[in-house]
Formats: structure tokens, C-alpha cells, sequence
């Protein structure tokens, strides 16, 4: 790593590139394939890595079902040290590193501490809200908070309303609620029905009523 950096590095950028460089130096590009265990509570494999490309799911798992915390996917930066199971949910290319090697450049270059304590508290955040509306809400309010918060983090202005992309699947929609595939499946398809939301392609929805959301979310 560079000595020093003025600004926060643009790690989805970063991370598309075929050769490591400035903070990815060290790293080395891994290939694997769906359905691979990363990594597992109590495990001793210990690194930190950046996703490259692909998706990989952070989950908890009790005997019955599992509960997602959070869904990474390009620019993304996790460790293999946490309580937690990590899956590819698609064929992935993560940049790897050991957590010793990882922790040596950072005590000549601090600059990418920033960029690991983001991700990390949004995992955090997210593994908060979860137990947050396990505890409080009923799932048609923990699918509308979710829908909202894709609004306003990815949102696009739209005639009819608020376009937005819908890349992960309804199970994995469902496993970040602690909901059912078909409970979620339900719910959208009566939310179209009301007049609340369209799809107007396999991976977008359009949110028609803002407001409702709201009010649903509330509720």
C-alpha cells in the first residue's frame, strides 16, 4: 500500500481490476464456486477479503432456519474471523489476504481503516434492524421498512413514482426479513394488486405510493 491517501478508496471500482493495486496490494484474486462455505463460527481460517466480483451471503444458523445479516457483493470488504457463516450465493472472484498480513499494512497505512469500519457497521446496522423488527413488527412492516430503505439508498426518480432494482432473489428477500419465500411472494403480488407497486421488469420494481409503504411500515 501507498504511504498515504488523501480520500477513502472507491473499492467497487478497485476491485473490478485483474492486477491488485494501492490498498489491494498483498491481496491475491481467489475463484469460487456457488455454494461454497467461506466461513464458519469457530473456524481458524482467519482472512480478510474484498469481493471482487459475485455474491456472498453473512448468515446466522440455529438447528431450524437461518437469518441473514447482510448480502455482499463488489467493493465489499469482510473478514472470516466473526461469528458468522459466509456462502457464495453465486460464483465469486474475492481479492484474499491473511488478517496478519492485512494488519501489518495497515499499521503503515491506516487510510483503510475508514473503508473496514463502513462495512462493517453496515452489517451491524443491519443485524440490528433484524432484531429490531423480529422483536416489534409483523412481516408486511419489516417487507415495506425494506422496500423504503432500497428508495432512498438506490431509488431512481420515476413519472409513476420510485424506480428500484431488485437484484436479490424473493428467498434471499425473505432470509434478510426472517420471513417466507412465499409469505414475501404474497405480499408483493397484493401489493401490485393495490396499486402500491408495479414491475415493470424481472428485477426492478416500481413503488407507485410511497406514502402506503409508510403507513404499512408503521404498522
Amino acid at each position: 500500500m501507498h504511504p498515504c491517501h488523501p480520500h477513502a478508496p472507491d473499492l467497487a471500482t478497485l476491485a473490478q481490476s485483474d492486477q491488485p493495486a494501492g490498498w489491494l496490494t498483498g491481496f491475491v484474486a481467489r475463484d469460487y464456486p456457488k455454494g461454497y462455505l467461506l466461513a464458519s463460527p469457530g473456524e481458524r481460517r482467519d482472512q480478510v477479503f474484498v469481493v471482487k466480483s459475485g455474491r456472498l451471503r453473512v448468515y446466522l444458523a440455529g438447528e431450524n432456519r437461518d437469518l441473514s445479516l447482510s448480502f455482499l457483493e463488489a467493493g465489499d470488504v469482510y473478514t472470516t474471523h466473526t461469528p458468522t457463516y459466509v456462502e457464495t450465493v453465486t460464483p465469486s472472484v474475492l481479492w484474499c489476504i491473511d488478517t496478519a498480513d492485512f494488519a501489518r499494512q495497515l499499521a503503515v497505512d491506516p487510510s483503510f481503516t475508514p473503508v473496514m469500519m463502513r462495512v462493517l457497521g453496515r452489517l451491524l446496522r443491519n443485524a440490528v434492524t433484524l432484531i429490531d423488527d423480529l422483536a416489534f413488527r409483523e412481516v408486511p412492516a419489516r417487507l415495506a421498512r425494506f422496500l423504503l430503505g432500497l428508495v432512498d439508498r438506490r431509488g431512481q426518480p420515476h413519472p409513476q413514482g420510485w424506480l428500484i432494482p431488485l437484484e436479490l432473489g424473493t428467498e434471499d428477500i425473505a432470509s434478510l426479513l426472517g420471513s417466507t419465500r412465499q409469505t414475501v411472494s404474497l405480499l408483493l403480488n397484493q401489493w401490485v394488486r393495490d396499486g402500491i407497486l408495479a414491475r415493470p421488469g424481472r428485477r426492478q420494481l416500481l413503488v407507485l405510493s410511497r406514502q402506503a409503504l409508510a403507513d404499512l411500515s408503521a404498522s
